[in-house]
């Protein structure tokens, strides 16, 4: 858990500890709060009862073939690209997929590029390996700055990773930025003959409220890692499933048995086997999206109304409003005691803002945009 969110969510602890009727609304953690759809449930319940043997046995670390092949025949068609069954690793989550991209491709000393703002835990996965991360500024719509990709690119630069729909903003960027990204990278590789990897951590892509708004990646670059998980979409997210899909003309042996190696190393071994064999019967369903939707749009309305500034999402459930005061560590301090949850802005990379994660009832969400209207009207 990123710093500040710890330490807001600690804050809200001890007043809580201190005070057990304390009327808390908690919009620090994002985590999904949309049970599993009822074909997941169903499924999952089936499977257990299975009779067949050897269900839950060891099985290859790069995952179940069946379900490798699942993902590589949806992910062609989704993707706009050819995905061959020896180019998609199951993992622990997208977290664990990039764990592993870290953990093959990065050396001491070499760079990561990642675009304000930032999850929190991508600054610490980067340092783990004895590398630096390099911040890319934003623009005012949270898109990264083009000509500041530019310029912090060097000889060092190993990979950029990229988070669209992006937490905590819930901004997709647009197909003019990602098409930006790719001709600076294209153009590098071109010019210098420098190769430089492109990881897509997507696991708000399927919690999307316009579709047409998800660029596919790996059809405009040969160099792209397309990272996603179904903790959002199918509202799994303690059940650490997810997985990496690359080009199927790279669906070398060497790269899949780097990422086993990988996945040793780093104590996941493989992802969990009965998640795995979920995602062939699940794969279309998803949470209601359109519920997130509307607590994004309630949110925002009543804090509008208030005069606080908040460009509208594209996914998920978070919102990134510009903080009304100059501090807004004292300002998520000072909610606190108001009964709301926030995280401040700086934690993200973006000095100026705050966090909420809508994952209360609407009910919850509303009352919590009241409190923070009704707390800056009173500052």
């Amino acid at each position: 858990m990123g710093g500040d969110i710890r330490k807001m969510f600690m804050l809200g602890q001890k007043i809580k500890l201190e005070n057990p009727s304390f009327d808390l609304i908690d919009l620090s953690l994002g985590n999904p709060d949309l049970e599993p759809p009822l074909e997941v449930l169903s499924s999952l319940k089936e499977l257990l009862m299975s009779s067949e043997k050897g269900h839950h046995r060891y099985m290859d670390s790069a995952g179940l073939l069946e379900v490798r092949d699942y993902l590589a025949k949806e992910l062609s068609k989704s993707e706009k690209t050819h995905i061959a069954q020896d180019s998609v690793y199951l993992t622990v989550g997208a977290a664990g997929g990039i764990q592993i991209l870290l953990r093959t491709f990065i050396e001491e000393n070499d760079e990561v590029i990642i675009f304000a703002p930032y999850f929190p835990e991508y600054i610490p996965y980067v340092e783990n390996y004895n590398a630096k991360p390099i911040i890319v500024k934003c623009d005012k719509k949270h898109e990264p700055i083009l000509d500041d990709l530019r310029k912090k690119i060097s000889s060092k630069t190993k990979m950029v990773l990229m988070n669209s729909p992006n937490n905590p903003s819930g901004i997709a960027y647009s197909k003019k930025t990602i098409e930006g990204i790719v001709h600076i990278l294209e153009e590098i590789k071109n010019k210098k003959g420098h190769v430089i990897q492109l990881v897509s951590d997507e696991p708000y892509s399927r919690v999307i409220y316009d579709e047409s708004k998800v660029v596919p990646l790996m059809n405009l670059y040969a160099h792209s890692w397309l990272v996603r998980s179904f903790s959002k979409d199918l509202g799994l997210a303690g059940e650490r499933i997810g997985f990496i899909a690359w080009r199927g003309e790279f669906a070398f042996p060497e790269i899949i048995n780097a990422f086993r190696n990988a996945s040793r190393v780093l104590g996941f071994v493989s992802a969990p086997r009965l998640m795995q064999r979920i995602i062939p019967v699940a794969y279309n369903a998803k949470v209601d999206v359109q519920i997130y939707k509307n607590r994004v749009e309630s949110f925002i309305r009543i804090l509008s109304g208030g005069g606080i500034e908040t460009i509208m999402p594209d996914a998920g459930f978070f919102v990134f409003p510009k903080c009304p005061v100059q501090n807004e560590y004292e300002f998520c301090e000072g909610l606190v005691k108001k009964g709301v949850l926030c995280v401040p802005g700086s934690g993200f990379g973006c000095p100026g803002f705050f966090r909420a994660s809508l994952t209360q009832e609407q009910s919850r969400v509303e009352d919590a945009a009241h409190r923070i209207v009704q707390f800056v009207k009173n500052k």
